[in-house]
């Protein structure tokens, strides 16, 4: 074997070895578990929520901020992401019995919603939005992605 062949061997070996560690590496760490729940209470604005505790917020300072403030009197700031965009984008939503579905950040109360459910007269349902031109449902309050049309809010009964 010639040295440039010894040379471009040692490079390809030192090469492989790096990017069998990069893709080895994520998985040799145990990641910490993030335990999704069901969080049930209603969604208000933080500063509303934080009015009950006495404290009088200046509205500037967190003008949107939405809160869920759970049944069991704990409060948990909404990460504003996919999961939770229909409450700021549909003021129908706050103020009402809900059911999320999330997680807690970790180290903190930011809540990230993954799913949401309403309460109707006690019963659990379905929210989302409904273009009934397109056959489409999303997740937030917006124009139809596809005919650009109103899209409905939608509440359905979560089938037992």
């Amino acid at each position: 074997m010639t040295t440039a062949n010894r040379r471009r061997f040692a490079l390809a070996t030192a090469l492989a070895v790096c990017l069998l560690v990069a893709f080895l590496a994520p998985g040799l760490a145990a990641p910490d578990k993030v335990k999704t729940e069901y969080y049930k209470g209603k969604v208000v604005s933080l500063a509303d929520a934080l009015e009950k505790f006495g404290s009088h917020l200046d509205p500037d300072a967190v003008p949107h901020w939405l809160a869920l403030v759970a049944d069991d009197g704990k409060t948990y700031p909404l990460i504003k992401d996919e999961g939770a965009r229909m409450f700021f984008k549909d003021d129908r939503l706050l103020n009402r019995p809900m059911r999320l579905t999330g997680r807690i950040l970790p180290g903190s109360q930011l809540l990230q919603v993954v799913e949401v459910h309403s309460y109707v007269k006690g019963e659990l349902h379905e929210l989302y939005y409904w273009c009934d031109v397109c056959s489409i449902k999303r997740f937030e309050k917006k124009k139809c992605d596809c005919c650009g049309g109103p899209m409905e809010l939608r509440e359905v009964p979560v089938k037992k």
